[in-house]
């Protein structure tokens, strides 16, 4: 219903086509930075709990969506995974297959009409364009237009340690806003076989942050926080792990492995253009 009243007022942003955003996107190169600045701000160092840490970045994380149909009378759309902000001028984080579609000039034909984020409060903002991505590491950096507002940002923090507690902010299979916790489980290097989205052999060594905090489809492109709320992982996938039953008893799954990018593999991508404040 707030997607109908937005676009039906007319007070959500008349941004880029999609068409326009793919052929600027297919500009773009695997791994390399952005050509404009991007200001992030620098991790805090207070820790604070769980509460807290929900209350201050839910403003900062969005419900990624694509419009189908723009006519009011039949608005059609699908709600499919999770971005946030990191800096307040429209900055935001995805994954690379949350965004895949509109990177390059090979992407698929693609009858969406907008690509576009809506807040907790139920503001909306059209995706203007991409400026950065990793295949392999699975990320995407882009732009929205923010209609002259500033965003909330997460601040980006260190690398977390094994046995570090972490919190996942996203939006799994309709559930919005849903808060786990859990602990850091260890850092790997991925082989490229087991790259979900495909493998760029050009581009950089696929990196992932294995954590014990709970999401699942929908989630992609959701924050991994730390204690002090700051930014250390991106969500990009799940694993199962089983084993094979007797004769007639098939296959059990005994844990599922949550997989993140590390924030290290958003700051290398982001390299010199990276600027901090406080």
């Amino acid at each position: 219903e707030a997607l109908r009243e937005g676009f039906m007022s007319g007070k959500e942003s008349k941004s880029k086509t999609i068409k326009e955003i793919r052929a600027a996107s297919a500009l773009l190169v695997d791994e390399k930075e952005p050509m404009e600045a991007v200001t992030a701000l620098k991790g805090k160092s207070k820790v604070i709990d769980g509460e807290e840490i929900f209350k201050r970045r839910k403003r900062s994380v969005f419900i990624f969506g694509k419009i189908l149909s723009s006519d009011p009378k039949a608005l059609k759309f699908d709600l499919s995974g999770t971005a946030f902000a990191i800096a307040g001028d429209g900055v935001c984080i995805t994954n690379y297959h949350v965004l895949k579609d509109l990177i390059g000039k090979d992407g698929p034909a693609s009858k969406d009409s907008i690509y576009f984020l809506m807040s907790a409060d139920k503001k909306i903002y059209r995706i203007d364009r991409i400026l950065a991505f990793s295949q392999n590491n699975d990320l995407a950096v882009f732009k929205v237009d923010t209609h002259g507002e500033q965003l909330s940002a997460i601040p980006i923090g260190r690398p977390a340690n094994t046995g570090a507690p972490v919190y996942c902010l996203s939006h799994p299979l309709g559930h919005f806003y849903y808060f786990s916790k859990g602990i850091m489980a260890r850092n790997v290097a991925v082989d490229s076989l087991s790259i979900t989205y495909g493998y760029n052999k050009n581009g950089k060594a696929p990196v992932r942050m294995e954590i014990t905090a709970d999401y699942g489809v929908g989630s992609s492109g959701g924050p991994i926080l730390d204690k002090y709320g700051n930014l250390i992982g991106v969500v990009t996938s799940t694993h199962p792990v089983g084993t094979q039953g007797g004769p007639g008893a098939g296959s059990y799954i005994q844990m599922m492995v949550k997989e993140t990018i590390p924030v290290k593999a958003l700051i290398d991508l982001l390299g010199t253009n990276l600027n901090y404040k406080r």
